[in-house]
């Protein structure tokens, strides 16, 4: 990116939409082939669509539908043997043509992405009499959300081991859809600006019907009703308090990540169970791999599949498949074949020539109206209570969150006696494969030495190979 230098012209595509799946009738919209422009907000629809635009350009490949979630930030956190394409990568060789090329890509996407909610935001602020206020609400608490949530990945991939060096520049932070450069900023700045959306959005999103109602269905009857459902594939209520906790948390605000946390814990649980063993079971016709019942927050992903071919399908060559060691593969789930995580997820790749056991977390169904199909997770229950047990002071405590997650993976209660932040590492490595938070937990805790691609092999870690340098387009002419 040219010095943030991103002009309303050049993002003409930004906001190319898709008419989506009938099961998912609140985001059927037209095609729209230009950026936000002052006469978009010419009724509740087109707004509705703008917003759509920015959820769909979320899920491509090339932020969370891909390098955020499935490819690029874990091999970062060392999943996969190295020994294929993703080699550089894994060596954290930041200085490598083709590593540079994939995070300018990705910094570039999430400014993209970033600048198209600034400019959402504007044009609703311009509308008048186009929806009523409570429904312009939640538009812009959304939106509010979208625009934290963006700048704390980013800042958790390219700025600084927070613990550490929460006073070195990290990155920009942008509020309004403008082509000036803006100033690098102190991560801790970085930080306290993401609590203020969140805040913001917080508030605005205090009357958000996934309170009430939680994940429902849309009916297809009504689109200005219908746009209001299936909550959890929007930045909603929830979703915000699960954000607010990972950013308390990241600043070692302990005490407010845990009210978060429990916050969410205790009003949306009965919103977001946990899924049911049986929906697990190996050989089912229809399992629901990504335990869809807890995501708080996900989107539509419609290129899943086409990604999961690319990157973890038994067909691909041993060179370019995204797939670990066994021996990794076993230490990771504690050699327990009944974990509903290890069991559904992964399979033999014996047919296709593969000695050892391949990735299948996002393959498709047989069904193809099942209402969890495209799902792309990006916060789910299990996180916060990690989160719970990570803050609370009381060992025993921390201990029973844990376990609720444990007994709801399969697994037998951890003893009084484990060490938590031992046992929390474990299971973030379990439960998050294909989802991108393990590496950012290494990092969040500076941690000096992870397991990783090969059998008995720990990689030393430092601040080098966890600060993932800004795009020379950023950093030049500055």
């Amino acid at each position: 990116m040219q010095n943030m230098k991103i002009t309303l012209s050049t993002l003409a595509c930004g906001f190319m939409l898709m008419a989506l799946s009938s099961c998912n009738k609140f985001l059927d919209i037209q095609p729209e082939d230009r950026f936000l422009s002052a006469d978009v907000f010419k009724d509740e629809l087109s707004a509705n669509n703008a917003l759509n635009g920015i959820y769909l350009n979320l899920a491509k490949p090339g932020l969370y539908g891909g390098q955020l979630n499935m490819s690029t930030v874990d091999v970062l956190a060392q999943y996969y043997n190295p020994v294929t394409s993703w080699k550089q990568l894994s060596d954290y060789n930041y200085k490598d043509a083709g590593v540079q090329a994939t995070f300018s890509s990705l910094w570039r996407s999430a400014y993209v992405a970033i600048l198209n909610t600034n400019s959402f935001l504007t044009q609703l602020g311009q509308s008048t009499n186009i929806m009523s206020n409570e429904r312009k609400d939640l538009l812009k608490g959304e939106a509010y959300g979208l625009r934290a949530f963006l700048h704390f990945d980013m800042l958790r991939l390219f700025g600084p081991v927070y613990s550490t060096d929460a006073d070195k520049t990290a990155i920009p932070y942008l509020t309004v859809p403008t082509e000036k450069i803006q100033p690098l900023l102190p991560a801790r700045v970085v930080v306290d600006s993401i609590l203020a959306d969140l805040d913001r959005a917080e508030q605005l999103l205090k009357n958000d019907p996934v309170r009430t109602e939680g994940v429902v269905p849309v009916s297809g009857n009504d689109p200005g009703t219908d746009f209001f459902k299936l909550r959890n594939r929007r930045l909603n209520y929830y979703a915000v308090l699960g954000i607010k906790a990972r950013v308390l948390l990241y600043k070692s605000d302990k005490a407010g990540a845990l009210a978060a946390a429990t916050q969410v814990i205790n009003e949306a649980g009965k919103w977001f169970p946990w899924t049911a063993g049986n929906q697990t079971l190996p050989g089912i016709q229809n399992p629901d791999r990504s335990f869809s019942a807890e995501v708080i927050f996900g989107v539509q992903n419609y290129d899943l599949y086409t990604q999961q071919r690319n990157l973890f399908a038994a067909t691909l060559t041993t060179t370019s498949i995204l797939a670990p060691v066994p021996e990794r593969l076993t230490e990771v789930f504690e050699n327990n074949e009944n974990d509903y995580r290890l069991r559904i997820n992964w399979v033999s790749g014996a047919a296709n020539g593969k000695p050892y056991k391949t990735f299948v977390k996002y393959d498709d169904v047989v069904t193809k109206t099942l209402l969890f199909r495209n799902l792309q997770p990006l916060l789910r229950l299990s996180e916060l209570y990690y989160i719970a047990a990570e803050c609370t002071a009381d060992q025993g405590t921390a201990i029973n969150y844990i376990n609720t997650v444990r007994k709801n993976r399969g697994l037998t209660d951890l003893d009084g006696t484990v060490v938590i932040n031992d046992a929390l590492k474990m299971e973030y490595r379990k439960e998050f494969w294909g989802e991108g938070q393990t590496f950012f937990y290494y990092k969040r805790k500076a941690i000096s030495s992870i397991a990783g691609g090969l059998k008995d092999v720990n990689v030393p870690m430092n601040p080098e190979k966890y600060v993932v340098p800004l795009p020379l387009s950023e950093t030049q002419n500055r």
